[in-house]
């Protein structure tokens, strides 16, 4: 048994576990067998005997164990509680059935006896198991008419079993006292049983729920009574003989038990699952009641006559028809309560569709207006009286008419419960509205017949979804199409390319040096600048052009049905002319410049492939010098590969200390002596070898890597030449230049950098020169202007390298604390090649000479180079003519050493030296 139960627990709840439905088929079996057996005496009176002793036990072992299985099924609460005491209950008749068989067996009378008290004690836990039942089913049971209904069965049903059985049955003497009290016991009990049954069946009636089982526990229990009552009887009056009726109905009442249990262990019970037994538990008053009456009658029979007897019987008629009349009126009042009901539900129904937003209407299948909903004047701008009896498609103002009379012949020959949603224009007045339609075929339909329309205004939405998509697919700040939008067009242009030799190309268009723009201005003038770029671009190119922003200042051209390569190429130009020209934004001109990447279509290349080739062409451009643009060639991509290659590589570089120092010498042109050097940075990439300056600044610029490599070249080179200097005569007065980059300017700690590098070497302030391009300082002035005076705060040297290929003011260098400028080489190599290059240079320096500046040459490679400069007044230079980069050590030997250990050593009142480094009274001894 521990088994089944185990299993009981552990079952899925869909249904009752298998052997519960094998265990309750068996006993159906095993129950119609044996009263078969008692109630025909087949096989003789002494089988007839025994089968009555012992049949009613194993099958009240079976209705326990189901019981049991029941309860431990169930989750805590009342329910489970009240399962538990009938299992009990069970138990106990149980055990007093085997007691009293085996004292008949023995031939002993077990009445009164040892089975009695588990008798008794079954009655409390029946009456505890029904009292939880009747707690469970009642949560919603209306305990007024619960009370009424169970004080008419008390009343009706107790006069009975009080007239009928308990008092017919204590008229006997010939039995001892006990046997009477205790048999009288035993059917006050079982009658108090009925009672209880019947307000479990009213209170399951209220409550609409476990019906079934509370209608098989009443029959079980029931059918136990008239067992009970029988044997009470039948050993009152000293006719009990075994394998009667009785015991036939004992062994009958565990089978509803059983199955009471086992509908219990279904997952859910249909609620409102016997209509019959509603009707049932409503009519136990009134059978109480006739039940009452049936008493009167027998006790009065004979008596008919007397003025009592009739009297009550008067009265019992009357309280039938006020009964009667009570069901009538309670009839009438529940048809009154259903008409309100449903006009209640009609006028909700009215209400919520006169104040609906979507349009109702209901049409018949040629169009024909039946009824339209008051939303129509809303939508339709047409009053419901103006539209019933109209067709629907002659009142349609708009292009989709027939896209109307498809819908609704469609609508018309569907079964189904709704067609569409469908989208349709319409026109109001001056106003064109989008409308979503729903129908369904309601014809068949009494209160219908014709189509029900659902028609919404979606005209909000539809414009809602459309900037939706102009978001989606556009930037918000040009309205140019987005990087979503425009490679979903390059890819279907390469599509209709491949199909009828569509000419396809692509350029990829970045602003040069936006970003200087965008932090020194503020984002709104750098988004205003980017928005007139834009308008500039949009008015460049051709309607059937795409132009589009990628992001940031990065902007995308799709070019197509162009006859020739050099059309492209030829707005290539025009663009770059055209974005080169000043941008008045407000009150200001701003000067972007732009370089392009030009991408043509190929067989075999994709979408991708296209744009990244566009990308690479682009940067190609950048890398050549900006403001230019390149059409991809396949070199390009081995190219963008070693830049993103050494991108990778400068962090290890920096790591492992693969750049190295060189200095090339800045001289005196008239004495040839050494005055100073400029630092350059290379580096010794272990596969390329050794790098010039050229393969990578620009890459470490524009990576953010360029203040980390000079930071870590104003260390190194003022901690080489403090070193080296010694060996120099005049050493201590040797200038050191240092380039730095504008990024390293503008977005470093450059200040903090160079009083670093100062700091850790020892190196005087007042020897080194901090090297700047001119452009780097003409832009974002102000700022600059604020940390270069925070530089020679410091006490350094400040120098424009590369002057004259810039677009300086000479307002601006007057305000600048710069002490030197730099000659840029493309000025001296014009000396000996170009008529007017003598005049530049001369410009140069007489710039120089008025500002009280010192002017050092660059890139001086011929003697005439530099007998050229001296004559024009420029003293100082550098190139390849005196010496190119090398290390210190191999600068020691060099002649340019020699000549100013000679100089100085001579010099007996050197005075005051130039910001180059030389000496006054030395310049004019060697004029």
């Amino acid at each position: 048994m521990s088994t089944g139960l185990a299993t009981a627990a552990t079952t899925d709840g869909a249904r009752p576990p298998r052997w519960v439905d094998r265990l309750c088929l068996g006993l159906l079996v095993y129950t119609v067998v044996a009263a078969f057996w008692m109630l025909t005496g087949l096989g003789g009176e002494r089988v007839r005997h025994y089968v009555g002793l012992l049949a009613d036990t194993p099958a009240c072992v079976v209705a326990f164990v189901v019981a049991a299985a029941a309860a431990r099924r169930q989750p805590p609460g009342p329910t489970r509680t009240g399962w538990h005491c009938l299992a009990l209950a069970l138990a106990l008749y149980g055990i007093a059935t085997a007691i009293g068989v085996a004292s008949w067996l023995r031939d002993t009378d077990p009445f009164p006896g040892i089975a009695d008290v588990f008798n008794l004690a079954f009655y409390p836990f029946f009456f505890a198991g029904l009292v939880y039942k009747i707690r469970a089913a009642a949560v919603r049971v209306r305990w007024l008419n619960l009370s009424l209904d169970a004080l008419v069965l008390v009343a009706g049903f107790g006069a009975f079993f009080w007239f009928l059985i308990i008092r017919q049955t204590a008229g006997g003497t010939q039995l001892d006292v006990v046997k009477t009290a205790l048999s009288q016991t035993y059917i006050a009990l079982n009658c108090v049983m009925v009672l209880a049954l019947g307000v479990l069946l009213l209170a399951a009636a209220e409550s609409r729920s476990g019906r079934r089982v509370a209608l098989l526990l009443s029959v079980g229990f029931a059918t136990m009574l008239l067992g009970d009552v029988a044997w009470s009887v039948a050993k009152i009056t000293g006719h009990y003989l075994s394998g009667d009726l009785q015991d036939a109905l004992y062994v009958a009442c565990y089978l509803p038990l059983a199955l009471a249990a086992r509908e219990r262990l279904r997952a859910a019970e249909v609620e409102a699952e016997s209509h019959a037994l509603q009707l049932f538990a409503q009519a136990l008053p009134y059978a109480s009641m006739f039940t009452a009456f049936a008493v009167l009658v027998m006790l009065t029979h004979g008596d008919v006559r007397s003025p009592t007897t009739v009297m009550t019987i008067i009265v019992f008629a009357l309280a039938l028809l006020t009964m009667l009349r009570q069901a009538l009126v309670s009839r009438q009042d529940a048809l009154i309560r259903e008409r309100r009901a449903a006009r209640l539900v009609e006028d909700r129904y009215a209400s919520l569709i006169a104040n609906a937003s979507d349009v109702i209407m209901i049409v018949a299948e040629d169009g024909t207006l039946r009824f339209a909903s008051p939303a129509s004047e809303r939508t339709l701008g047409l009053r419901p009286e103006a539209l019933a009896g109209r067709n629907l498609l002659d009142a349609w103002a708009g292009e989709d008419r027939e896209r109307l009379r498809a819908f609704l012949a469609e609508v018309a020959a569907s079964q189904a419960a709704s067609v569409g949603p469908v989208e349709l224009r319409l026109e109001r007045g001056h106003e064109r509205l989008v409308v979503e339609v729903v129908g369904s075929n309601l014809s068949a339909d009494p209160a219908v017949e014709g189509l029900a329309l659902n028609l919404r205004d979606i005209t909000e939405r539809k414009g809602l979804e459309e900037k939706l998509r102009q978001l989606a697919f556009h930037d918000p700040l040009t309205l140019l199409a987005n990087r979503s939008l425009f490679r979903d067009r390059v890819q279907h242009s390469l599509a209709l390319a491949q199909r009828g030799g569509h000419q396809v190309a692509v350029m990829f268009i970045d602003l040069d040096n936006f970003k200087n723009v965008n932090d020194s201005l503020g984002h709104e003038a750098g988004d205003r600048l980017l928005q007139a770029v834009a308008q500039r671009l949009m008015k460049s190119t051709r309607a059937a052009d795409t132009v589009a922003r990628l992001g940031g200042d990065e902007f995308a051209i799709l070019v197509e049905g162009f006859g020739r390569d050099g059309e492209v190429e030829s707005l290539a130009g025009t663009l770059i002319d055209r974005l080169d020209q000043p941008f008045p934004i407000g009150a200001a001109q701003f000067n972007v410049s732009a370089s392009i990447g030009v991408a043509f279509a190929a067989s075999g290349v994709g979408t991708d492939a296209l744009l990244s080739r566009a990308d690479i062409a682009m940067y190609h451009a950048k890398s050549a010098g900006k403001n230019r643009f390149a059409v991809f060639q396949p070199p390009m991509q081995s190219q963008l590969h070693e830049r993103m290659r050494l991108e990778a590589d400068i962090g290890r570089a920096l790591r492992e200390q693969e750049f190295v120092v060189e200095y090339q010498p800045i001289v005196d042109l008239g004495s040839r002596s050494l005055l100073g050097v400029e630092a350059l940075v290379r580096w010794q990439h272990p596969e390329l070898g050794r790098l010039a300056p050229r393969r990578f600044i620009q890459i470490a610029e524009e990576s953010g890597q360029i203040a980390r490599i000079e930071r870590w070249v104003l260390a190194k080179a003022c901690r080489e030449l403090r070193g080296w200097r010694e060996t120099v005569a005049g050493g201590r007065e040797l200038r050191l230049a240092v380039n730095i980059s504008g990024r390293h300017l503008q977005h470093g700690d450059l200040v903090e950098d160079v009083a670093h590098a100062l700091e850790i070497s020892g190196f005087e302030p007042g020897n080194l020169v901090i090297e700047l391009t001119e452009s780097t300082i003409m832009h974002n002035t102000e700022a600059n202007l604020a940390r270069l005076l925070q530089l020679k705060a410091l006490g350094v040297k400040l120098a424009i390298d590369d002057f004259g290929t810039g677009y300086s003011s000479l307002s601006y260098l007057h305000r600048f604390p710069i002490d030197i400028l730099k000659i840029d080489q493309s000025f001296v190599s014009r000396l000996t090649n170009s008529d007017n290059g003598p005049e530049l240079a001369r410009a140069v320096i007489t710039l120089g000479d008025t500002l009280g500046l010192d002017t050092v040459a660059e890139g001086i490679e011929l003697e005439e180079e530099a007998a050229s400069l001296l004559g024009l007044g420029c003293v100082a230079g550098q190139g390849y003519l005196f010496q190119p980069p090398a290390t210190l050590a191999e600068l020691t030997g060099s002649p340019l050493v020699a000549n100013r250990e000679r100089l100085w050593n001579s010099a007996t009142a050197a005075g005051d030296l130039s910001p180059t480094g030389r000496f006054d009274a030395l310049e004019t001894g060697a004029a």
